[in-house]
């Protein structure tokens, strides 16, 4: 029987075959990155676990491999407290003195410069102090979000600890997009398909012609959701697409790597992507999708039906409007917004906040005249952070707040009050939306 990739990644660090279910004591991991939410705390919690020891040996406190931990602030920079700019402060005098690479406030969003910057390759195990970690599964990695106390440890020793090797799902991609959908729409028809729990921990693995007609951009889009379908992570293989983004990019050594034809699937699904529309999740959860030519009959529906996690929606005008986050905020969805909203004007009863996921595709766009683009049509454009999307910063909801996003959550009080609507979207359905002031099927900006 073959292996999947997951199993073939967790094989190769063990250094010996591991089956589905089994419980690996001592996992060595390649990379680790914290972001300025657990980066102090972790950082606390490592000097006070681990000093006394290394002062018994009368050697500093060392991580396991300078070269493969990163500190990120990103959520909730530019700094807005002390107790926060205390601990951006902190994870910067720490990675000083250690040789380890800390980001500066504004660089981007952790999920998205590691991989631009070419840290990301195929068969590296990477954790991530975040849910959203999974987003490098795109790149061919196992790659998943873990707490404070694994990634102090990790941190020390190189390791994860107790883990069991997951099922992996197959969905086989076929077909091509039609113009105007785009691979947000894909993800969210697969969580709507999926349900909220219907790939509870195991792992997504994205295959088929389908993916490699995607690029990297809506590759990571679709890997950074999986995590809302309850998988541990998202993954896909090694093809040509992937080869061209690392040339010249890749800091460690790359290799190809992909499932064995006769690898054993918990179960498989097929998407015909040309059968795609413009989909939307209603909130509270980000598997309350619809088609967006069935969006009227959605409305009557949570209005008929509602529960805690489907809340009853008067009607498909919005008042805010977002194109950021680690999901949708690249240069490539960035692209999309901007050809939707060129010649137009966001809506007057609407707010707009547009944040490139990194200081790379914002000085891009900036050079290209799209956020020119955004900033003359009313919009806000700020500089690279994930503020929005947690409720942190920079455009906090209120109580009567109707907000379409391109981020990944709408769970109640996510992104500021809980009596707040949170509709997610792709980036050319947030800005069509911005700028009709109601939930719009871009398709037409695109004839």
């Amino acid at each position: 029987m073959g292996q999947t990739m997951v199993e073939k990644i967790v094989s190769r660090r063990v250094g010996r075959p591991v089956q589905i279910g089994e419980k690996i004591d001592r996992l060595p991991i390649t990379k680790l990155f914290f972001n300025d939410v657990i980066g102090p705390p972790a950082i606390e919690n490592f000097m006070a676990d681990f000093g006394d020891i290394y002062d018994k040996a009368g050697k500093p406190a060392q991580v396991f491999d300078p070269k493969r931990v990163f500190f990120l602030p990103d959520h909730s920079v530019p700094t807005f407290s002390i107790r926060i700019a205390e601990g951006v402060k902190l994870m910067q005098s720490f990675s000083k003195e250690r040789g380890i690479k800390c980001y500066k406030e504004g660089d981007g969003i952790e999920h998205v410069v590691l991989i631009e910057d070419g840290q990301i390759v195929p068969w590296d195990i990477v954790l991530g102090t975040d849910s959203h970690t999974d987003t490098n599964g795109a790149l061919g990695t196992l790659a998943f979000g873990v707490g404070t106390t694994d990634a102090e440890y990790a941190m020390a020793t190189g390791h994860l600890y107790d883990f069991v090797v997951p099922e992996s799902v197959k969905f086989e991609l076929t077909g091509v997009l039609p113009k105007g959908v785009f691979s947000k729409d894909i993800i969210l028809h697969i969580i709507g398909m999926m349900g909220a729990g219907g790939c509870s921990k195991r792992v997504a693995e994205f295959t088929g012609p389908g993916v490699r007609s995607l690029t990297m951009d809506a590759r990571t889009t679709m890997c950074n959701m999986a995590v809302e379908m309850s998988a541990r992570t998202g993954i896909m293989a090694y093809d040509d697409v992937l080869a061209d983004f690392l040339k010249d990019r890749a800091v460690w050594p790359v290799e190809p790597i992909d499932s064995d034809p006769d690898a054993s699937y918990a179960e498989t699904y097929t998407i015909d992507l040309s059968s795609l529309e413009p989909t939307v999740a209603f909130p509270n959860k980000p598997a309350n999708t619809t088609p967006i030519s069935q969006l009227q009959e959605m409305i009557d529906r949570s209005q008929r039906e509602p529960t805690p996690d489907f809340v009853p929606v008067d009607d498909d005008t919005i008042t805010d409007a977002f194109l950021g986050s680690c999901t949708n905020a690249r240069y490539e969805d960035i692209v999309a917004g901007a050809e939707v909203m060129r010649g137009n004007k966001v809506h007057p009863d609407v707010n707009l906040i547009v944040i490139p996921a990194s200081r790379k595709v914002y000085e891009r766009a900036m050079d290209e005249g799209l956020l020119q683009v955004f900033v003359k049509a009313g919009a806000n454009v700020e500089s690279s952070n994930c503020g929005p999307c947690f409720g942190s910063h920079m455009g906090v909801m209120s109580g009567k707040s109707k907000m379409i996003s391109t981020s990944n959550r709408n769970y109640k009080g996510r992104m500021g009050s809980p009596d707040a609507r949170i509709f997610l979207a792709s980036p050319a359905t947030v800005i069509a939306s911005a700028i009709e002031g109601r939930i719009t099927d871009p398709r037409k900006y695109f004839e």
